[in-house]
């Protein structure tokens, strides 16, 4: 039978430097609002991997009466076209998170606040803030910030009306889940509490591999090389500890979840076909208060979207249920409001009633009328024009490298083979944890 030390051994020196990679990248990943992981590009990369920068667009905007001016905003900064998307020119590097239109003019969620574009670009309202949804009507502006608060402007003057956080009643979170979904919310960090608890979780566990990772290559190589033995047993000593075992809780959630999202295709029809009560689920699933994805106000109703789906509010205070499925983002045309849906049914509300929304893209991030019709702008089916880069932000660099894309298609079984590995690091490291401390008990 293999020692535990040996396959300790052999686990860490085979998977450590993909654990790595994937600890260090799933890191910032997890921590997407810093604005660097945009502002830092590189040149010299694969050439598919170009075509990943089209996911950082959130914003399509295109002028009624001149269908050739374009302006396209996202994490990259905003842009503008006159000629139908052949070329474009770059008017700020704010991370531009969502859009609105209204009265021909087009109201920009930032990481700064919002901006208004008209013939130019200029700062509205809520300068400092992180804002992530908004909607626009007519005499006033309910804004979402950093997925949590609302706040209300007046449009005209912006001043504040009010502020509050969608505290929905527990009764109308009493919703099951499917496999799918609960996997992803775990894997991203936000699936266990809510605020930025399930998040901290995931640094915690991530932070710990990174140190595990390298100091055990330190170690391999001094006790290798047969010197510095000072040093070693004081990295032992800090290799192996309570925090360290405590970290492989995470460590494992991340692990199993990640096989899961690496195998999504061959495995999405399982993973839907598992439902996960409502009663076994995990406390934020009793609370979403950090969960607004998008938001409508039509100067009577507030519609606030959470991954459990549409709710419904006269006062800002009372929430209900209004129709089921992640409301990823929310887009009002007139007296229609469009729903995209995250690992859900896109649908329309019209007249009061909704509908499915059908042939139209998953996770579309905009609805453009035009003189052809109605259009959805999706990053995912790039049948609108966007700019061209040469290069990548270190954000789409990181998640190539993370998915594994950056090398190629089969790399999912690289980190498949890295994350079994972790769990054989995790086990055999609790086993020689105890039997040291057992026998300095005895």
């Amino acid at each position: 039978m293999v020692k535990s030390y040996k396959l300790h051994k052999l686990a860490g020196l085979s998977a450590g430097i993909f654990l790595l990679i994937l600890s260090i990248s799933g890191l910032f990943l997890d921590h997407d609002k810093w604005g660097f992981l945009y502002n830092t590009t590189f040149k010299s990369v694969p050439s598919h991997i170009l075509k990943a920068e089209n996911r950082l667009f959130n914003v399509y905007h295109q002028e009624a009466k001149n269908s050739a001016h374009l302006i396209v905003g996202g994490q990259r900064g905003l842009y503008e076209s006159f000629d139908a998307g052949e070329s474009f020119h770059k008017l700020s590097s704010l991370q531009i998170l969502s859009g609105a239109d209204f009265e021909k003019q087009l109201y920009l969620a930032t990481s700064d606040g919002i901006y208004i574009f008209d013939t130019k670009l200029y700062p509205f309202a809520l300068q400092g803030k992180y804002i992530t949804a908004l909607s626009v009507s007519q005499e006033k502006i309910a804004a979402v910030v950093d997925k949590k608060e609302i706040v209300l402007l007046a449009r005209n003057s912006t001043k504040i009306l009010q502020k509050n956080i969608a505290k929905i009643d527990a009764s109308q979170l009493q919703e099951d889940i499917k496999l799918s979904r609960f996997v992803r919310d775990l894997h991203y960090g936000r699936g266990l509490f809510d605020g930025d608890i399930s998040l901290l979780i995931n640094d915690y566990g991530t932070l710990f591999l990174v140190y595990l990772g390298l100091s055990g290559y330190v170690l391999w190589w001094l006790i290798h090389r047969k010197k510095k033995a000072k040093l070693s047993r004081k990295l032992i000593k800090t290799h192996a500890n309570i925090f360290a075992i405590t970290a492989i809780i995470p460590l494992f959630i991340l692990a199993l979840t990640g096989i899961f999202l690496d195998h999504s295709g061959g495995l999405a029809k399982f993973m839907k076909s598992v439902t996960i009560p409502h009663t076994v689920l995990p406390p934020i699933y009793n609370s979403l208060q950090s969960d607004i994805w998008s938001i409508d106000y039509d100067g009577k109703v507030c519609r606030v979207g959470n991954r459990y789906g549409v709710y419904a509010s006269h006062d800002f205070e009372n929430w209900k249920l209004e129709n089921r499925g992640f409301a990823y983002k929310m887009i009002r045309k007139g007296d229609t409001l469009y729903i995209s849906g995250m690992g859900a049914p896109n649908r329309v509300l019209k007249n009061g009633d909704y509908s499915l929304l059908p042939n139209t893209p998953h996770m579309f991030k905009g609805v453009i009328e035009s003189a052809k019709g109605i259009s959805y702008f999706s990053t995912m089916h790039a049948a609108h024009a966007l700019p061209k880069f040469q290069d990548v932000t270190l954000y789409t660099l990181l998640l190539s490298l993370h998915d594994g894309s950056f090398f190629a298609s089969w790399w999912v079984w690289v980190n498949d083979f890295a994350a079994f590995g972790l769990v054989i690091l995790g086990i055999t490291g609790v086993i020689r944890w105890y039997r040291k401390k057992r026998s300095l008990l005895q």
